[in-house]
């Protein structure tokens, strides 16, 4: 199990579990006529289907086990599946998993947790069953996270193999090998190119590196610092990022205040311009527009000591820059954790309150007037 834990006196912890039920009923939040509720799951980080037909999700809160505690142990991540028009009974696909996306064919969910994975099928069957190895000496350094490589044909992770050294590989072969120091001992992320010829690379932190690795000319390229959102605890359940275009020739991410859009080898660079702190910015499915987050920090509820990324607001913008990012919902005092496109028109997103141990998580849709 993840060996961080909620970081709170046992005083705090118990007057927590007490305001977690008082503070679920927040204020009313704010929305659009074009946002719709998708779920009234207790919900995040919802990924659609590549045919955009399906939205499999992660249905969260705390403490549904034998043992309850104020660790990541007792965190609920069971996926499940929900077509895009909200049916009222959706399917549970794994328990006790995150979630990291579609195989390309749409036929499978990538599942993974506590240094497990899993491709699960969207009748809930569980193939490729396996465990990422790790040395005990370096546990804290090998990321739970697999993605699925279109390359390979099957599941890919990074970890740490000594104070020098991380590889990333699948079940049955080493991928690349990369120097630890370069970027320390934090834990890592590797998600595909959609046509599987790079792989998109950082660490599992708010502030880090882009880099990139060609398969074909085994090269590295580092793109520079990277935001992928301004919370620092925002990897903490497992929500999900992806920079890449639906082909696979360029990515999106921000760096400072601007959207950039690069090809994988740097050469080619544009910027856009934004207002505010913002993050998790992804490409429409035709490329030409892109969807980000801006945030407002404030002191929690519970914790003023800590700050609440809230206040959020989905901005589009062409990709091109012609015209200046408009907003596509009003501002709202929750927080997003994953934001995805559904198709060209529409996206998906989470909103997660300022409640104690995830009390209030919902997935909405929006629609995105061309």
């Amino acid at each position: 199990m993840d060996p961080k834990v909620f970081r709170s006196s046992p005083i705090c912890a118990i007057l927590l579990l007490v305001a977690a039920g008082l503070l679920s009923s927040a204020a009313v939040r704010a929305r659009t006529p074009n946002e719709t509720l998708l779920t009234p799951d207790n919900a995040y980080n919802p990924i659609p289907s590549p045919d955009g037909e399906y939205v499999a999700y992660v249905r969260t809160g705390w403490g549904e086990g034998i043992w309850i505690g104020l660790g990541r142990a007792s965190l609920v991540s069971d996926v499940k599946l929900i077509n895009t028009e909200g049916a009222p009974n959706p399917k549970v696909l794994a328990k006790n998993f995150f979630l990291s996306g579609w195989t390309p064919d749409g036929t499978r969910v990538v599942c993974y947790r506590d240094w497990n994975y899993a491709l699960v099928s969207t009748e809930g069957e569980q193939q490729l069953k396996g465990r990422i190895p790790n040395d005990p000496n370096h546990i804290e350094n090998v990321a739970d996270w697999v993605a699925y490589s279109p390359s390979s044909g099957t599941v890919l992770w990074s970890r740490v193999i000594n104070e020098s050294q991380r590889v990333i590989e699948t079940p049955d072969h080493v991928v690349a090998h990369q120097p630890a120091f370069w970027h320390g001992l934090w834990k890592e992320r590797v998600v595909p190119s959609p046509d599987g010829r790079y792989l998109a690379v950082f660490q599992e932190a708010s502030e880090t590196h882009l880099r990139i690795y060609d398969l074909q000319h085994r090269s590295w390229t580092d793109l520079g610092p990277l935001t992928i959102h301004p919370d620092k605890d925002w990897s903490y359940i497992q929500p999900n990022w992806n920079p890449w275009f639906a082909d696979g020739s360029r990515l999106v991410f921000v760096q400072k205040s601007a959207v950039l859009i690069a090809t994988p080898d740097g050469t080619t660079l544009s910027e856009i311009r934004v207002a505010g702190a913002a993050g998790l910015p992804v490409p429409s499915p035709d490329g030409t527009i892109i969807a980000f987050v801006t945030f407002e920090p404030r002191p929690k509820k519970v914790r003023p000591d800590l700050q609440f990324w809230g206040s959020t607001t989905i901005w589009v913008v062409p990709a091109s820059g012609a015209t200046e990012p408009r907003a596509v919902t009003a501002k709202n005092q929750d927080e997003v954790l994953d934001l995805k496109w559904l198709n060209d028109g529409a996206i998906v997103f989470d909103r997660v309150a300022d409640d104690p141990l995830y009390a209030h998580a919902r997935i909405w849709k929006a629609t995105v007037p061309r």
